[in-house]
């Protein structure tokens, strides 16, 4: 196999897969279609320090990934397409780069299955569906560590290779705070201490590189700082500190259950999980980590031990840490690019050794893709007779707390659903088939990297299923459809009122290009900015809402699906208006948009009628 082949299909497949899906579906209501409107907030404002959600300063965060959205709105507008851009891209960037390291330090075959592992994961698709930056700051320290390696063994050098680790790491610090420096500084001290290599620590530039670090980290900390009182105690203290033991504030959501967290790592790793073994079995005997180099061969093993040793030392500690601290479903994400380079090695090493155990678990991966397969079936028979209507009305809809977790939703779904998805239920059932059947038969007869490459097409095909399943899931995950029918009357004087959190209905706000007044709401992320003396007035509580709602400007309220029972409750049913429907989320107004039109009164009095 030629770099060049390699560097193709890597390129071709992780630009199908990843720019291929950045069009839809619509923004998620959540963090992810929050944190496009702190983008987009930053580039209306010129505000590139502090961010704002609505109009309220939200410190959570480092402001990579926003002023990288930000641009990417400023030369191409606002959509969902420019939202996910910079991820796509980075994620891009990312295959190819765990392709280079492993290439670089294990072989090419090892490198280009290490790339198809990072590629086609079905959890690296999964956390770059939404606007977090897990991806770019795993694309982060894997170049660190790249330079790193290099410049430690010598091949690349000293100042050019510890500069840039040293500016990556401060990239990392900008793109996820506190941990792009602690990481990659604990996993070098620990694959240092572990091979004896503290003894050189005249020979790194400790100095320069600490200054250039902080040459590039801390200036947007210390203007955020001056500009915003409290920035260092709730930035530092509360979003780091308080929130890895479970007690910041305001309260965040649920930590995943850790023997869970562990297990998913299985799923977010599929269909190459089944590999792991192999992965485990890279690990370098400690009787060889301080060795002595026996003769030209000895000496030309050191730099793939040594780089073996990082790799368990960069996956370990952030597993570990994660294992000791809160944690949600893809915290682990810095660590999957190692986990990816181990697959690629042990997969690659198996196939050179013909290890007796290869074949054996590629017949397991078969036997678990038609389990699957006879799963999904049996799915779609049950949801045979049921009308494929909008989704949400096939779910289950639990209480909100249970909405504590990123993949919550998934279990919402009840067999009736597949009414709803029999066209991505049928496409992942034939792409388990042919590319994990295809993979069994061509591992039988010896085609080695014919059978990696079927397991990557499968794995592909998988992923755009998945994708067409999420624009089915669209009305349920996103307000979009409400607020594209807000937007055919709305006029500037005009008021929109969100009922509840405002993450349960920010795409209203996206996509009306409007901020949004938020009845009952003032709780969860835009809690502690709205504090702030300046902070807009726009949260309402019970006695706020009947002036509103009553007065002479139209007000339009969306009310999320778990909402709708309390708002009800509150609404004034002579003078509410329904205005439209989508994903058990509703949209009212406080004046008639036409003749006709009909009030929560009239409603309820035709459902009485039709009772009786």
């Amino acid at each position: 196999m030629s770099r060049s082949f390699a560097i193709l299909f890597l390129l071709a497949l992780s630009l199908g897969i990843y720019l291929g899906t950045t069009s839809a579906p619509a923004l998620v209501d959540e963090a992810d279609c929050a944190h496009a409107i702190a983008a987009r907030e930053l580039r209306e404002s010129g505000d590139w320090a502090v961010l704002h959600i609505n109009g309220i300063r939200y410190l959570e965060k480092a402001p990579l990934h926003y002023w990288l959205v930000a641009a990417s709105y400023k030369l191409l507008g606002e959509s969902d397409f420019s939202t996910r851009l910079p991820l796509a891209l980075a994620t891009v960037a990312l295959v190819l780069m765990v392709y280079v390291f492993g290439r670089r330090f294990f072989g090419e075959r090892a490198g280009f299955y290490a790339g198809l592992v990072m590629c086609t994961s079905l959890g690296t698709f999964v956390f770059t569906r939404t606007m977090i930056p897990e991806a770019i700051y795993a694309l982060e320290f894997t170049a660190a560590f790249y330079l790193f390696l290099r410049a430690w063994q010598g091949t690349l050098a000293a100042r050019i290779g510890y500069w840039g680790v040293a500016a990556l790491v401060a990239l990392a610090t900008l793109t996820r705070g506190l941990v792009g420096v602690i990481f990659p500084v604990a996993v070098i001290a620990l694959f240092l201490l572990a091979i004896g290599g503290w003894r050189r620590w005249r020979d790194l530039p400790l100095l320069s590189s600490a200054l250039l670090f902080l040459a590039m980290a801390l200036p947007w900390h210390l203007i955020t700082a001056r500009r915003v009182p409290g920035f260092w105690s709730f930035y530092i203290f509360n979003e780091h500190i308080l929130r890895a033991i479970g007690a910041r504030y305001p309260q965040d959501s649920a930590t995943v259950p850790l023997a869970l967290w562990w297990a998913l790592h299985l799923a977010w790793f599929f269909p190459w999980s089944f590999f792991l073994p192999h992965a485990l079995a890279q690990f370098p005997l400690p009787s060889t980590w301080r060795a002595a180099p026996n003769g030209a061969a000895g000496l030309a093993e050191v730099p793939a031990r040594e780089a073996r040793l990082l790799l368990f030392a960069w996956a370990g500690f952030i597993l570990f840490f994660f294992s000791l601290t809160r944690r949600m479903e893809y915290y682990s994400f810095g660590a999957w690019p190692a986990i990816a380079l181990l697959l690629g090695l042990g997969l690659a090493r198996a196939e050179a050794e013909r290890h007796r155990w290869l074949p054996r678990l590629q017949g397991a991966l078969t036997v678990t893709g038609l389990l699957a397969v006879v799963a999904l079936g049996a799915l779609l028979w049950v949801s045979r007779h049921v009308r494929a209507a909008d989704i949400a009305s096939l779910l289950e809809i639990r209480p909100a707390d249970f909405y504590q977790v990123a993949m919550a939703n998934l279990f919402d779904l009840t067999p009736q659903a597949f009414a709803a998805l029999r066209a991505p239920a049928i496409a992942t059932a034939l792409s388990l088939l042919a590319g994990l059947g295809a993979a069994w038969l061509l591992r039988r007869r010896g085609r080695a990297l014919s059978a990696a490459l079927a397991m990557a097409l499968g794995a592909a095909g998988f992923i755009f299923a998945a994708n067409g399943a999420y624009r089915i899931f669209e009305p349920h995950l996103s307000s979009r459809a409400l607020a594209e029918e807000i937007s055919k009357h709305l006029r500037a004087e005009d008021r929109i009122l969100l009922y509840g959190d405002f993450y349960n209905a920010c795409t209203v706000s996206f996509y009306t290009h409007r901020k949004t007044w938020i009845w009952n709401g003032r709780y969860h992320s835009l809690e502690y900015g709205s504090y702030f003396p300046d902070a807009p007035r726009i949260f309402l509580t019970d006695q706020d809402f009947a002036a509103f709602w009553e007065g002479p400007q139209r007000v339009f309220l969306v009310v999320p699906e778990l909402h709708r029972r309390q708002a009800l409750l509150r609404l004034p049913a002579d003078s509410t208006y329904v205005l439209a429907e989508s994903g058990g989320k509703a949209a009212y107004v406080n004046q008639p948009i036409g003749p006709g039109q009909p009030t929560l009164a009239a409603l309820r009095g035709h459902a009485a009628t039709r009772t009786d």
